[in-house]
């Protein structure tokens, strides 16, 4: 789901502080964001609506972030950042080390690192000679 503002996170964490971290940081660079404080919730919203990345905590209630970057990788081609305390190694402790797409993020993170995560993998959504703002034209 694009709008004239740019591209839309989906930011999955049931820790108030974390999630409001992450819309501030998106809505800083200029993308849209919906929430949800579970992972049923946020498969829900993925289903309903065409997200351009997942940033998603890793341990939830009602479906951890492993469970939704499964989901969400097995049907799309949608970038996950996983929000996790375990870092890297969490994606062999979950089972998902195999699937692309998923970046780690080592909770507590820094602004500036989440700021280039997410950047990067927008990047990774957008056309070859796409720019942010022809691609909020676009829809």
């Amino acid at each position: 789901m694009r709008t004239r503002n740019g591209p839309t996170l989906l930011v999955a964490d049931d820790e108030r502080k974390s999630m409001l971290s992450v819309v501030q940081v998106a809505h800083g660079l200029g993308y849209n964001c919906v929430t949800a404080t579970t992972g049923a919730t946020a498969w829900r919203e993925f289903s309903r609506f065409k997200f351009d990345l997942v940033v998603t905590d890793l341990n939830m209630p009602g479906g951890d972030g492993a469970v939704l970057a499964r989901r969400v990788r097995s049907c799309s081609g949608t970038p996950v950042i996983l929000l996790t305390e375990l870092g890297p190694a969490s994606l062999s402790v979950c089972g998902i080390a195999d699937l692309a797409g998923i970046e780690t993020l080592t909770k507590p993170f820094a602004t500036a690192d989440l700021r280039e995560a997410i950047e990067r993998n927008i990047q990774m959504v957008l056309a070859p000679g796409q720019t942010l703002f022809e691609a909020g034209e676009a829809a």
